[in-house]
């Protein structure tokens, strides 16, 4: 699902929005978001803080643009997956498909460690405050991500007849979906506070592990 452009109407407005939404991403790969001052912004876009005043309340009016950016990033990379899964997915092996799915969410996810944390953080402190779009929605995206799963795993153990069986099937490719990206979330984002000290693992390794318990715990009957 596409989402919603949350830019203003005019040209020239859009413009500036985006200045300063590149000038947070760029700000948020050397620091914390609450960390980043307004007229770091402002100098990053190459304005004044009486112009970021004016378009915004304040930085925390940013988050809703820069969780729309990361949506659009997120929806464009499900789609490659989806393409690419298409195009390999009778060569692989489950265990293979599943370890490439997580090291591509692994990757994904560490490409934009400083933006992934930040709309983290915010989405848990502010709730449904800051993001309402409701073309975001996070459920659908998941689900496409489990449907990939579904889909290796229909091509030799569920009977496409049975209506229970297909039920079954996305249950657990649903609870794959959510082990999959809390695991890797804790361990990208946090990997030194627990629960993540509970594997000393290098991420690499980490995927590995990751994907092997996915995999025997997709392949059970």
């Amino acid at each position: 699902m596409t989402s919603t452009d949350l830019r203003p109407k005019q040209k020239r407005s859009q413009q500036t929005h985006d200045k300063f939404l590149k000038a947070l991403r760029s700000a948020l790969e050397s620091k914390y978001f609450e960390h980043i001052s307004i007229k770091e912004l402002a100098e990053g876009a190459g304005v004044s803080v009486g112009t970021f005043y004016r378009r915004f309340e304040n930085k925390e009016a940013l988050l809703p643009l820069l969780y729309d950016d990361f949506g659009a990033e997120l929806e464009a990379w499900v789609c490659e997956m989806e393409q690419q899964a298409q195009a390999s997915q009778s060569q692989q092996t489950l265990a293979q498909f599943v370890l490439w799915l997580t090291d591509q969410t692994a990757t994904f996810l560490l490409e934009r460690k400083s933006v992934f944390r930040t709309i983290h953080l915010n989405a848990r402190l502010h709730g449904n405050n800051l993001f309402t779009d409701p073309n975001l929605d996070r459920a659908t995206t998941y689900r496409r991500i489990s449907l990939l799963f579904a889909g290796k795993l229909s091509q030799a153990s569920v009977d496409p007849t049975s209506e229970d069986a297909r039920i079954e099937l996305l249950k657990a490719c649903d609870m794959a979906v959510y082990m999959l990206v809390n695991g890797l979330l804790d361990q990208i984002l946090y990997p030194t506070l627990t629960p993540a000290i509970a594997s000393d693992l290098p991420l690499e390794q980490f995927v590995q592990q990751l994907s092997t318990m996915l995999t025997r715990y997709l392949a059970q009957p």
